[in-house]
């Protein structure tokens, strides 16, 4: 009986006693009362089975996302998958998991911040619980991450690829890679020593930094920091003579020593942090900015939010763990010891390598030509004669871009209105949209500025456009 039959109930009750004194009235009532206190508490237990069998069926929606995950993670694994193509699932893995502690564990931590208490709608966990829930599954995931990954590498011997470090290469080798150190990368680096006087520098999300415990003379210890990202020189460098390379962050952590020279390193590794980018861009809209400009300096700020995770390769001291972690904010339980590359983008770099290998990639799936379009023909008139359908990226989209140019150049066409999600970064409808303009046609472009991590490229994009005169 639901608590609302109860009610009804009561009131039923109370009619049905009709020409019965007072007193008779009240312990019949009195009666009526208790037994539907029984039958809501009752109630109540069984409200309180139905959310416990609820929080047992229903799985949180992180650690849904992180199954989602590990499937991608399932496709590396996999052996039957060519070898290239896991090499690509092992990257979109790793990124995922940085999207992931970017948006949803900052999400968590935004909440936290806001009300510690505030429970998930579906299994009840608190902010909290769900970081705690989050962290030794994807500690487990890393770990498979980390062997998966040593196999693919011994696989790609088999092609004459090798990663290689300062310990499987010959001595020759290593003198070409001192002089390649001093000549291309040591010029371009700004190395930092932090003391109790030198500030904590700020890290970049996502990059990759060198840093050394250094001990000074009298037996004093400073932090070294060196960023390892730079745009000028190649992360992925080939040692001539063979089909071996090394990153270069290896090689700027191997050189410590020269750089930080008077003093000595009694400790060394790679670190990456990965910040929050939970920001709600119209919460901290100016109504007097341009909206444009606007995402431009909300892209800034989620930058310099605050850290969510850090990386690292090899061990340090627990003392200057604690340090990071007092610094960056976080907790210990946020550091996260990796045996593999902490950006595997580099990946697809070796893929290009072995494109004269076509077993090592998925057959090659070509967009196929809509049969509902005759090529020898216009579009526009065939388009009036009857609506088409094009479904990507199954067919070409060719013929829809042979319209946005037809439609450029017809003296009949006065104007063209288009939505626009996510853009490629050479893309052939913003041409054809500019072409358009160009030719005097009245061009309207709504362009998605808050497209998730492509923001960037929309707003560049945008500018294009409004440069070539469309709206």
């Amino acid at each position: 009986m639901s608590l609302t039959q109860i009610v009804f109930a009561v009131n039923i009750g109370k009619m049905a006693i009709p020409d019965v004194n007072l007193q008779e009235l009240n312990i019949k009532s009195s009666m009526i009362l208790h037994s539907i206190s029984t039958i809501e508490i009752t109630s109540y237990k069984d409200l309180e089975e139905k959310m416990k069998t609820q929080q047992k069926i229903f799985m949180n929606r992180e650690l849904s996302w992180l199954k989602f995950n590990e499937r991608v993670l399932e496709e590396a694994e996999n052996k039957e998958v060519p070898l290239c193509e896991r090499l690509t699932f092992a990257s979109i893995y790793q990124s995922n998991l940085d999207e992931f502690f970017m948006v949803r564990v900052g999400s968590l931590i935004d909440q936290m911040l806001l009300d510690k208490n505030m429970k998930e709608n579906k299994t009840k966990m608190t902010p909290q619980e769900q970081i705690d829930a989050i962290i030794p599954q994807v500690q487990k995931l890393n770990r498979r991450k980390d062997i998966v990954y040593e196999e693919m590498m011994d696989s790609l011997k088999e092609y004459n690829i090798h990663l290689v470090n300062f310990q499987k290469i010959s001595k020759k080798e290593s003198e070409y890679l001192r002089a390649y150190f001093q000549a291309e990368i040591a010029p371009l680096i700004s190395p930092t020593i932090i003391g109790k006087r030198q500030p904590f520098p700020f890290l970049k999300n996502k990059e990759i930094y060198a840093v050394a415990v250094l001990e000074t003379k009298n037996g004093k210890e400073k932090l070294g920091i060196i960023p390892c990202g730079n745009e000028t020189f190649d992360r992925l460098i080939n040692i001539p003579g063979k089909d071996a390379y090394m990153l270069s962050e290896e090689m700027i952590l191997h050189y410590v020593p020269r750089i930080f020279k008077g003093y000595h390193v009694k400790a060394k590794t790679l670190i990456r942090i990965t910040r929050n980018a939970d920001i709600d861009a119209d919460s901290i809209y100016d109504e007097d900015l341009n909206y444009r400009d606007h995402m431009a300096e909300v892209v800034k700020l989620r930058k310099k939010l605050c850290p969510v995770r850090m990386e690292m390769t090899r061990e340090l001291d627990e003392t200057i763990v604690e340090r990071f972690c007092e610094v960056l904010g976080l907790k210990e339980s946020q550091v996260f010891r990796m045996d593999s590359p902490m950006d595997l983008s580099f990946l697809f770099r070796i893929q290009d390598e072995l494109r004269s290998h076509p077993e090592l990639f998925y057959e090659r799936r070509v967009p196929q030509n809509s049969p509902a379009f005759d090529r020898t023909q216009p579009i526009l008139p065939q388009i009036l004669q009857k609506d088409k359908l094009l479904s990507y990226p199954y067919e070409s989209i060719k013929p829809f871009l042979t319209m946005l140019h037809e439609a450029a150049m017809d003296p009949k066409v006065v104007s063209i209105k288009m939505t626009l999600y996510r853009l490629a970064k050479d893309s052939k409808v913003v041409e054809a949209l500019v072409e358009a303009a160009e030719n005097g046609k009245q061009v309207d472009v709504l362009v998605e500025l808050k497209a998730r991590f492509d923001e960037e490229n929309n707003i560049e994009w945008s500018r294009r456009l409004e440069d070539a005169g469309c709206h």
